[in-house]
């Protein structure tokens, strides 16, 4: 059912990706016409505020535009991850659903869900301290954040996974546990797990091998992992609508939001009826010039701010509905990106900036590399090292569980000549050819690298303090590579919700029939995206996904 992603299309931004699916149109019919009974408008609001562009109201769309009726308990807006996962979750606890997708397929990228003590990790004995690794990550917010909703991440976040592991076992994927590490200032927390068993599972371990040096994922198993999904709730009696763009919310005279009102690939306006609920679920508004501006000022005000490529393919659309019809963003306005994509594969033995100079210990990590990089001049960085690093890299498995997944020395040479001859690395003899091709001044970068030898001979990195056990002398010759401005996989702030997905107003209450999920819900993330939970995000939308199921079915 699926599409393999190739590493480079991924980069350059083909994140959707998975089955094509034919889906009818059955359970509608004609629009009845209005009645006294059925009084209110096709679509309304409350007054616009109008301060920003987004924020002001386009207008009805009138009941007589209205060609087609479809009635559900549950329609979700937008089948990415969280959509996927809400939609499994209601449909296996009784609910019809509908869901609206703007696009001809579902939209998948990364693979890694930070889930707290999930099977994968009980059945090889490796268990978080829950309590240590919430408060690290409110630590992280300031407490920017809904505490409550934190909470609820780390309470049911096993039990969601193990969840989806026996909705999916049929389909012969499973769950697998991620690499973890210890390291008390830069470690990655156990928790993280995959689902694996998919066309896109790697068939070599330098291709999921974090220090390969390549600038892609080596498999994007969310792929695989939605595939199922769209099979498995559509075979339960989901109707799927692709190529439906929601256009509005309805509210009734009561102020519940009761209906979206979308168009189709034609631009044919239907309405869809939820009676338990209307799920937005239309990820981050990156695509939105304004609102990225506006809400994500770390990336919009710094001078590389223009050279970041936004990955996440929303718009703001389902956001921007949800405040018409009264809603609220979340108080904290200053939303972090997830940038952390030129770091994830870096290789990391000695890294100088634009001015040949190293900026900060090479074990940072992930995110607060990203960040320390893009606040270097230009926003680029070169790596350096040579044959010999292949042996002093720890072999790391990308699985905790299976140490096949580590790629061996010979691997990771010849995968650094593959990449010399595509032009994506260099060889060099000597570091001024380095400094030339990469445009760095050549004394300064031989001084650093002198200065860094020397911290390796004495064991102590008198600069930046990496641990010496890392400290490997560079000579030649040498393989270098140069890493652009780091990306943003989104941005991470949205609605004002609470930890039950209810949308709420500017005063905390409640809009009665809509709930947000996945990057389209707020008051999750502040002051950065901390890979020490590596794929917390899709963990979020998961276990949320997983609990509004459940809550718009009454077992919650």
């Amino acid at each position: 059912m699926s599409k393999t992603l190739s590493r480079r299309s991924f980069l350059t931004g083909s994140v959707a990706t998975g089955a094509l699916a034919a889906v009818g149109l059955a359970g509608c019919s004609p629009a009845p016409a209005a009645t006294n009974a059925d009084p209110a408008p096709a679509s309304s609001t409350s007054e616009p505020v109008g301060q920003h562009p987004w924020e002001v109201y386009p207008g009805d769309i009138a009941e007589s535009e209205i060609a087609e009726t479809v009635e559900q308990d549950v329609v979700i807006v937008g089948l990415g991850a969280s959509g996927s996962y809400a939609a499994t979750s209601a449909v296996e606890n009784g609910l019809s659903v509908a869901v609206l997708e703007r696009n001809d397929t579902f939209n998948a990228n990364g693979g890694s869900h930070y889930m707290f003590n999930a099977a994968p990790f009980k059945k090889i004995g490796v268990k978080v301290d829950v309590d240590e690794a919430v408060k690290d990550f409110l630590n992280v917010c300031n407490n920017k954040v809904d505490g409550a909703a934190v909470w609820t991440w780390a309470n049911r976040a096993a039990e969601a996974a193990d969840w989806f592991a026996d909705v999916v076992e049929p389909y012969g994927l499973h769950a697998v546990p991620q690499h973890y590490d210890d390291e008390p200032i830069t470690k990655t927390y156990p928790g993280t797990i995959l689902f694996i068993g998919g066309e896109n599972e790697p068939t070599s371990a330098v291709d999921q091998d974090p220090y390969n040096g390549d600038l892609g994922l080596g498999f994007v198993p969310e792929v695989d992992l939605l595939a199922v999904l769209l099979e498995h709730i559509q075979k339960k009696g989901a109707q799927v609508y692709f190529n439906h763009t929601s256009e509005r919310l309805v509210k009734d005279e009561s102020g519940r939001v009761t209906a979206v009102i979308a168009s189709d690939a034609d631009g044919t306006y239907k309405k869809f009826v939820a009676t338990k609920g209307v799920i937005v679920a239309t990820g981050s508004y990156c695509q939105d010039p304004d609102m990225q501006a506006h809400y994500c000022p770390i990336v919009a005000n710094n001078p590389n701010g223009g050279k970041v490529a936004l990955f996440n393919t929303g718009d703001g659309s389902g956001i921007k509905q949800a405040l018409w019809v009264g809603a609220a963003m979340q108080a904290n306005g200053d939303h972090p990106p997830m940038m952390f994509w030129g770091a994830t594969n870096c290789i990391k033995n000695v890294m100088v900036n634009s001015s040949g100079k190293r900026f900060i210990d090479e074990n940072s990590g992930q995110s607060n590399l990203a960040a320390a990089q893009f606040h270097q001049t230009g926003g680029t960085m070169v790596a350096l090292w040579n044959e010999a690093y292949a042996e002093q890299l720890p072999a790391i498995s990308y699985r905790s569980d299976d140490p096949s997944w580590a790629a061996k020395p010979e691997e990771l040479r010849a995968k650094w000549e593959g990449l010399v001859e595509a032009g994506v690395f260099m060889k060099a003899d000597t570091l001024d050819e380095i400094a030339e091709a990469y445009g760095l001044p050549a004394d300064a970068l031989s001084a650093t690298v002198e200065e860094y030898n020397g911290y390796c001979t004495a064991g102590v990195d008198e600069a930046f303090h990496k641990d010496p056990a890392t400290l490997h002398e560079l000579t030649g010759p040498y393989y270098a590579t140069k890493y652009d401005v780091p990306a943003s996989l989104a941005s991470m702030g949205g609605l004002h919700v609470n930890a039950q997905c209810e949308v709420l107003t500017a005063d905390d209450q409640p809009i009665e029939g809509l709930y947000a999920i996945g990057l389209a819900a707020g008051d999750f993330y502040a002051n950065q995206y901390s890979t020490r939970y590596a794929g917390n995000s899709l963990g979020r939308c998961m276990t949320f996904g997983y609990l509004i199921g459940r809550e718009l079915a009454g077992l919650e």
